[in-house]
């Protein structure tokens, strides 16, 4: 892996300093997703005044690999994509920094709780969280992705830009029911001057991955919608709809015409050399099988308006799901609306009172720099303002 060995460095040495500001060392979290070391950093200001804490994705320089150079471009990209990403909803690059030594890119540390660390809150407790926060967040994360598929260059000309990557770990809920989308570090763009952004074999987890991706068909910002449903479905049931049905596979195999098992093995293959999970056989086979009752099976138990909801993200063809990320987030909005009193001042009292209930320690928010250490993937977009 590219420059996997562990930082040298003990604890509190400083990693580099950027316009008055000194970075220093708390903690190596692991690989990112092209093989850069991720660390928690803390940023110091004048008189080693604590500005908080600081996620940093770390390469060794010089590139001299063709894996690092790869790796080398793929983290200017990701700076350079984060400056058409201005949202509240998603997390900020700060901006990328190169000395002799290394290159860095300097993201935002998100206090709070990752949607996996909630479900298994839920889980601890022996409860879900109700309808309304689902939806609550879920309306936060579509409006992040309706800015992030609609924004266009200096130019106007649409950037195409697919997150690629969503999944529990990358939707971070604040104390205060605020949602940000994590990590654009594996989407695909057509930035201005380069060709699209799109390294084939990095992808995120293939359990919230589209059917048509992992069917090597062309993906868009569906693919993102289709992910996005399979999150909701689980945080608010459990539920997975890609894990293995009853079903054997030979009996899902059973479904398909004899063309579309020769397909399936092209996919089937492909999908193998791109992505590490040991069942990928399984995953692609039930992306090309899964039916409108299989999703209606999953949604059991949750209000028949939110079933349709699910139903229509829920589609293994992608021009028959909902069309927008916008226009997600105004039936999310819809649906929250007819509920009455529900917005981020009872979210916030959902998640204390359910926090209490697993028996975990509950504080206010910390701001950055006292941010539980994150998930080595939590690193992101949007750059700071000055």
């Amino acid at each position: 892996m590219v420059f996997s060995r562990p930082p040298a460095y003990p604890p509190g040495i400083v990693l580099f300093r950027r316009e008055g500001l000194t970075y220093e060392l708390v903690q190596d979290l692991g690989l990112g997703n092209h093989g850069e070391r991720v660390v928690l950093a803390l940023k110091r200001g004048k008189g080693r005044t604590d500005l908080g804490r600081v996620i940093i994705k770390t390469l060794g320089l010089p590139a001299t690999t063709d894996a690092m150079k790869v790796t080398r471009q793929r983290l200017v990209e990701e700076v350079q994509l984060a400056t058409y990403l201005h949202h509240p909803n998603i997390a900020r690059v700060h901006g990328l920094h190169e000395s002799k030594k290394a290159l860095h890119v300097i993201t935002e540390a998100v206090s709070g709780r990752s949607v996996e660390s909630l479900l298994n809150v839920a889980h601890g407790r022996g409860r879900y969280f109700s309808e309304n926060f689902m939806l609550h967040i879920g309306a936060q994360v579509a409006d992040a992705l309706a800015h992030a598929h609609g924004g266009r260059d200096e130019t106007g000309q649409p950037l195409h830009i697919v997150h690629r990557a969503i999944d529990p770990t990358r939707i971070r809920v604040k104390r205060s029911g605020k949602a940000k989308l994590m990590d654009f570090g594996l989407a695909s763009a057509h930035l201005p001057g380069r060709r699209t952004v799109r390294l084939p074999r990095v992808r995120g987890d293939a359990y919230y991955t589209s059917p048509e991706v992992l069917l090597g068909e062309p993906e868009d910002s569906r693919s993102d919608l289709f992910v996005l449903g399979l999150v909701l479905l689980e945080f608010a049931t459990g539920r997975h709809l890609l894990s293995p049905p009853d079903l054997l596979p030979h009996e899902m195999a059973q479904m398909l015409s004899e063309k579309e098992k020769e397909r399936l093995g092209d996919a089937v293959a492909r999908a193998q050399d791109e992505w590490t999970e040991p069942d990928m056989g399984v995953i692609v086979l039930r992306a090309a099988t899964f039916k409108p009752e299989d999703v209606a099976q999953a949604t059991r138990g949750l209000s028949d308006p939110v079933r349709t909801l699910l139903s229509k993200l829920l589609r293994r063809v992608p021009s028959e799901r909902i069309a927008s990320a916008a226009e997600l987030e105004n039936r999310l909005r819809k649906l929250l609306h007819e509920r009455k009193n529900y917005g981020y001042a009872e979210a916030a009292a959902e998640l204390y009172e359910a926090l209490v209930d697993a028996g975990e320690a509950v504080a206010a928010d910390a701001d950055p720099g006292t941010a539980r250490v994150l998930h080595p993937d939590s690193v992101s977009t949007e750059p700071a303002s000055a």
